[in-house]
């Protein structure tokens, strides 16, 4: 019974963490393609106050699932779960370093742009081929956390 709980909790931790933080790129993704500030300062606003939480949510998810593995005895050291270890690295790694100071530096951007259409330097912020490189290796990360947590290759 335990198990099935620690798996539940996991399970779900890590799906909050992935709402919260994915969730608000999108939607602000989408609000970019409104082609006005007001609409990504919304979003901004509402991306700002949740932020804090994502890397609590993603730590308290990896927990949860080491605490599962110890658990129910799983070798730690599994190749399915090296790779998870360095694909969840990857991902906080890019939040770090990428996700959250352009964060910041898209909110005092926003906080200084009137509302209207998208200035040269919000829309240079969207379309940096650093950003969507990276975007994209973000959400490819997270289709094969989740393949390699159902089909456990190499195991």
């Amino acid at each position: 019974m335990l198990t099935l709980l620690l798996t539940f909790l996991h399970i779900t931790a890590m799906f909050t963490a992935v709402m919260v933080a994915f969730g608000s790129g999108l939607v602000m993704r989408v609000a970019y393609m409104t082609g006005q500030v007001a609409a990504i300062r919304g979003v901004g606003m509402a991306s700002a106050r949740l932020g804090r939480f994502i890397p609590i949510l993603f730590i308290i998810g990896g927990l949860l699932g080491l605490l599962t593995a110890i658990y129910t005895g799983v070798d730690l050291l599994s190749p399915w779960l090296v790779i998870a270890y360095v694909l969840f690295t990857i991902a906080m790694l890019i939040g770090i370093v990428e996700n959250a100071p352009w964060g910041r530096r898209m909110g005092a951007l926003l906080a200084q742009t009137p509302d209207g259409p998208l200035t040269p330097e919000i829309t240079a912020m969207f379309t940096d081929t650093r950003v969507v490189v990276l975007t994209v290796v973000d959400y490819l990360v997270v289709v094969l956390i989740i393949f390699d947590m159902v089909v456990k290759p190499f195991s």
